[in-house]
């Protein structure tokens, strides 16, 4: 197999200098009033630690964290000794601003530099959008700042809510709440979303979230919350049983009781409802759209779908295949809590939290910015081979070379280059799955 990168522009040293640029670490640290005047901490090196020092225990602590800050150079000019007080001091809201400040600024990079595209039945739409939540634990003494769901839970608990782009691949906006906070409270709907497709689960919906992305152009596909009741009118599938149970009006869930329990169903539905966060000041929604049922033998359940994607572009089979990309965002998590260290440090301080999962955000969204320009250089034969989850686990085994080699560049006297070449080759050969043919869901609808 070649692994020879096409450009030179995509090599991993040209990466590394272009994303991590002393003179905008130092611009943001500064106005973000984390750094005043050069002393003893240099918020550059500390980047590099806290994005490349992923740490080799179960519970990784702030004196870790130290320890490969003041190995970083060891004791060339470069870095002047701080003694770990002082380092746990600058620990603070100050940092908490600046790191949010780099991740907001590496999210619209990846954002805007992606060279994803959609593929297949997506290929006319401008990007998808997935959007769900993780709970981080904390230690009790937050329980304060971030009360958890259950009062009788005893530790705190921080909610992350992020919004996955698969254009991006990576993260395209996010929130951070107490664990008590509805993730319906904090649907993004922003901007131009023209041509945009929407993937919820139940803790999103809303007919009025539907409708108002059907009033702006856009597109969803979420399931149906049992509780909710659509009112039929029309049945799109063909089928003598099915007219003889219809009634125009009925409920679906009164429908679904009465039909065969075996079939796929497609129909047309009426969704009422207002703003859940403001019943009285916004006008009633009314409106008609394609609901798409699965029977599960296996649960003896319905499955139901609700979209406005038209119904000779995408088929009921193409529904269910959508929703399941769903399952994209769930591996994001996966990935940040089991490789990138998320919700495994001891956290009692507010600052030191946000510290925490900004670092980790900032670890993920630089790794899949890698892993886009990567999978983009190689051969198309080559790149389903190259799931994130695998590349997630070989940039965490190699996240200590990348920070020796960023060592040697800065404080060293020979040549790095042999170096990053050996490392990219290094990620390029343990990246790629031993299993040929594989359907990897994360790249069904997005080719580099």
């Amino acid at each position: 197999m070649n692994h020879q990168q096409k450009d030179d522009n995509n090599s991993l040293r040209n990466w590394q200098e272009k994303l991590l640029p002393p003179e905008v670490i130092m611009e943001k640290a500064r106005s973000n009033g984390f750094i005043k005047r050069m002393r003893k901490l240099d918020p550059t090196y500390l980047l590099y630690v806290l994005i490349f020092g992923i740490s080799s225990h179960c519970k990784p602590t702030l004196e870790e964290i130290h320890r490969d800050y003041q190995d970083l150079g060891g004791k060339s000019a470069g870095t002047k000794e701080i003694r770990y007080q002082s380092f746990h001091n600058r620990f603070d809201s100050n940092m908490a601003l600046f790191l949010r400040a780099m991740l907001d600024h590496y999210i619209n990079i990846t954002f805007a530099d992606s060279p994803a595209r959609l593929k297949g039945p997506v290929g006319i739409l401008k990007d998808i959008l997935i959007q769900d939540s993780s709970i981080v634990r904390l230690s009790k003494k937050l329980a304060e700042e971030f009360p958890p769901a259950r009062s009788r839970s005893e530790a705190a608990g921080l909610k992350i809510h992020a919004v996955y782009s698969a254009v991006s691949h990576s993260l395209k906006s996010f929130e951070i709440t107490d664990e008590k906070t509805h993730d319906y409270k904090k649907i993004r709907i922003d901007g131009n979303i023209k041509d945009v497709l929407f993937l919820f689960d139940l803790g999103y919906y809303s007919h009025y979230v539907l409708a108002n992305i059907n009033e702006r152009g856009g597109f969803f596909v979420s399931r149906v919350k049992n509780s909710a009741k659509p009112k039929l009118k029309e049945i799109v599938s063909e089928s003598k049983i099915f007219d003889s149970i219809f009634e125009k009006g009925m409920n679906l869930g009164d429908f679904l009781e009465k039909v065969p329990k075996s079939d796929e169903i497609e129909l047309i539905c009426t969704f009422t409802g207002r703003d859940k966060e403001k019943p009285w000041g916004k006008k009633r929604i009314n409106a008609d759209f394609r609901v798409v049922c699965f029977w599960d033998e296996n649960d003896k359940i319905w499955h139901n779908y609700v979209t406005n994607l038209p119904g000779d572009a995408y088929k009921k089979d193409e529904i269910y295949q959508l929703y399941r990309y769903r399952w994209i965002i769930e591996l994001l998590f996966k990935e940040m809590k089991s490789d990138y260290d998320l919700g495994k440090f001891l956290l009692a301080r507010e600052p030191l939290a946000l510290i925490h999962v900004y670092s980790m955000l900032i670890r993920l969204v630089l790794s899949r910015n890698l892993y886009k320009k990567m999978v983009a250089s190689l051969d198309e034969d080559e790149k389903p081979r190259y799931g994130p989850l695998l590349w997630s686990k070989v940039f965490a085994e190699k996240a200590h070379e990348f920070l020796s080699i960023i060592d040697q560049s800065i404080f060293g006297k020979e040549s790095v280059g042999e170096r990053w070449k050996k490392l990219e080759d290094s990620l390029r050969r343990l990246a790629c799955s031993r299993h040929k043919g594989y359907d990897r869901i994360s790249l069904k609808y997005v080719g580099f």
